[in-house]
This record gives structure tokens, C-alpha cells and sequence, in this order.
């Protein structure tokens, strides 16, 4: 089943092949029998991945808002 899935969607594999690795590993595991609408399924997949690797990064810039500022030596302020 695996290797059906991956031949369903290996014209994805330029754009995203770890996408298609872990969704075929995904699919598989989750007890589907068969490759019915798999590109539907996998369009889902790459949107839900996307906005949850948007989520993240919006997590991390809002718990170190800072982290990308270049850091200023301020023992050298005059006053």
C-alpha cells in the first residue's frame, strides 16, 4: 500500500519530497486500504502542514519578539 501510495503522488517528489515521505508513512498508518482521492488528501496535508509551520514560527517571533534585533553594546552610551 505504501508503495502505491508513493507512486500516486511521486510527481510531487521535486517540490516535496518530505511531504510525500511522511504523508505516504502517515496514510499507511492509519489503517487506509487504498489510494481513493489521495491527491485531494494530500493537497489537505500540505495546507495543514503549511499552517502549522506558520503557527510555529508566529509562536517563536511572539516568545522572543527580540530575537532578531541586532544586539547594541550600550557601556559605550555617552550621557
Amino acid at each position: 500500500m505504501r508503495a502505491a501510495v508513493f507512486r500516486a503522488l511521486s510527481h510531487h517528489l521535486n517540490d516535496h519530497c518530505r511531504a510525500v515521505y511522511e504523508f505516504c508513512h502517515d496514510w499507511v498508518s492509519q489503517g487506509n486500504n487504498n489510494t481513493n482521492n489521495i491527491e485531494h488528501h494530500f493537497q489537505t496535508y500540505l495546507k495543514e502542514t503549511h499552517r502549522e509551520q506558520v503557527y510555529q514560527l508566529e509562536k517563536c517571533l511572539e516568545l522572543n519578539p527580540d530575537w532578531y534585533l541586532p544586539i547594541r553594546d550600550e557601556s559605550n552610551t555617552s550621557e
